[in-house]
């Protein structure tokens, strides 16, 4: 019998030295894949035998226990496939009892934003009395006036601060310039001057710091967010900074291509996406004005 916890660290070496794919995304796989195999063991499956019958009663279970929306099960099954995938390369089976599967529908939401008075409102509650906190305010405005996706922020590099613009790595190691305004170049420089030099406990390369001289975590960056909504009552999570870059881009009038550039998007539907959300706005200040 194959050792499934053998196979899964075999996958992820898999994503990290093949696919080359960046360790957000192979935490994710891994977290799919985990449940999934703990899934088979549970119901005295196997990996090389399982059936269609199989998956679908795992993602029923799955949606049930773990109260999944519709872009969380298309995520979920979105990794199940590349997992099957890579049992079929590594022949520990030879079928894939996914190819009759239809893929989960996914209703494309509108991402939540808010306007710049309230991100500056947020920004304004953050008083600049230690390092991290110094730290904060050149971390989340660089998110905002970048349009930054988390993944790409924490793995900043000094080397990858260029004056006027920085040099960022996306998705599929995918580069990108994306030039910095005089605000958020204006607290980089004063947390690079003032702070950085104390957090750092040893070596290291990485712009944004933790309190330890690590490398700044995800799960850092949203606790200290979840502190400044509560002082400043403005509602958000990291990832709106980003959606608020786009949006406020477009409504002052920025070329929709231009806008897809800067987020590193390879599709420009995915941009387009944020038109949306114009059109809703002006919808209700209609409504608002001319009931």
């Amino acid at each position: 019998m194959i050792d499934n916890s053998l196979i899964q660290k075999e996958y992820i070496d898999y994503l990290l030295y093949q696919r080359r794919l960046q360790y957000a995304t192979v935490d994710v796989y891994k977290t799919e894949v985990k449940y999934f195999l703990n899934f088979l063991e549970n119901n005295d499956l196997k990996v090389e035998n399982f059936t269609i019958d199989d998956v679908e009663s795992y993602f029923s279970s799955s949606k049930e226990d773990r109260a999944l929306s519709a872009r969380s099960q298309a995520k979920n099954l979105s990794s199940i496939r590349n997992f099957i995938k890579f049992l079929i390369i590594r022949r520990y089976r030879e079928d894939n009892p996914l190819d009759v599967f239809d893929s989960i529908k996914i209703n494309k939401s509108i991402p939540d934003v808010v306007s710049e008075e309230e991100i500056n409102k947020l920004l304004n509650s953050i008083e600049l009395k230690d390092d991290l906190a110094i730290r904060d305010y050149a971390l989340f405005e660089l998110i905002y006036s970048c349009g930054l996706r988390v993944s790409e922020v924490i793995n900043l590099e000094l080397s990858n601060y260029q004056n006027d613009f920085l040099i960022v790595q996306g998705k599929g190691d995918k580069m990108r310039y994306v030039p910095i305004g005089d605000i958020a170049k204006e607290k980089l420089e004063f947390y690079l001057n003032n702070a950085r030099q104390n957090l750092i406990k040893r070596k290291t390369q990485y712009i944004f710091l933790g309190r330890r001289g690590n490398k700044l975590t995800r799960q850092a960056i949203n606790k200290r967010l979840e502190q400044y909504c509560f002082d400043s009552n403005v509602h958000i999570h990291v990832h709106t900074l980003r959606h608020c870059f786009a949006t406020h881009l477009l409504r002052g009038g920025a070329d929709l291509r231009i806008v897809q550039e800067l987020l590193g998007h390879s599709d420009i539907q995915t941009t387009q996406i944020y038109t949306h959300i114009d059109n809703k706005d002006l919808e209700e200040t209609y409504k608002k004005y001319h009931k």
